[in-house]
């Protein structure tokens, strides 16, 4: 991770993208208390944002931005972060490890998977680490033993180096990049599948004209593919 800028972002312009997250789902008790909070004014610490093919992705603040939606905020401050595209899941399982809603152990397959997609499973010299090392970056949610039969199961060509030798030389191969445009493509078209899906249940003619003109201002902000930016920093229309 290289450059941080603190910026204010538009709620409705942040991606929510499962493939750079460890949670297996947002807890909608802690989202409600965040949103209570925020109409009192009770300030929480900027998200943390990453900008992938173009798109501002949130890598830490789930339950913040979910709860800025729930009560129709505008904005949010946020730290516009730059990182290569394979690290974003395990920054987002650090920041939740220091703060926010904790994460469950039930979880910590995913977060085991974006420690090795990261490259952290190596040293500074590129060498991969003993599954005791692991274990210890991981603060200890897993025993060594587990981490190995995980890294045998979901990295296979890891663990063989790693069993190979004493010395567990630098690993060349095993980890294949996603086509992040990939994942955009999908969710893209699966949120126009639940749009449709839950346009049926609105029967209210005033309604579906709203959502008529939000779609047809969509699909002109789409056609015109405008790169993203955060608020001018003078705008400060929080709510």
């Amino acid at each position: 991770m290289s450059e941080q800028k603190s910026v204010m972002v538009q709620v409705a312009d942040l991606v929510l993208n499962d493939a750079y997250q460890v949670r297996n789902e947002v807890d909608q008790g802690a989202v409600r208390r965040y949103a209570d909070a925020m109409k009192t004014g009770h300030e929480f610490p900027p998200i943390t944002v990453a900008m992938v093919n173009g798109a501002p992705v949130v890598v830490d603040g789930w339950h913040r931005t979910n709860a800025a939606r729930l009560i129709g905020r505008a904005t949010l401050p946020a730290i516009l972060i730059e990182a290569d595209e394979r690290e974003l899941a395990w920054i987002g399982a650090e920041a939740n490890s220091r703060h926010g809603v904790p994460l469950k152990r039930s979880e910590a397959r995913n977060v085991f998977r974006a420690y090795v997609r990261a490259g952290r499973h190596r040293n500074s010299k590129g060498r991969i680490k003993s599954s005791r090392e692991m274990a210890q970056d991981l603060r200890g949610m897993k025993s060594h033993a587990t981490i190995l039969e995980w890294m045998r199961q979901d990295f296979p060509s890891v663990y063989r180096e790693m069993r190979r030798s004493e010395e567990e030389p630098r690993f060349e191969g095993g980890l294949h990049a996603v086509d992040p445009e990939e994942h955009f493509y999908g969710a893209t078209l699966g949120a126009l599948e639940s749009l449709a899906a839950n346009a049926r249940g609105i029967k209210d003619p005033t309604r579906r004209g709203q959502i008529i003109a939000t779609l047809e201002a969509t699909l002109e902000a789409i056609k015109q593919d405008k790169p993203w930016e955060p608020v001018a920093a003078d705008d400060d229309d929080a709510f």
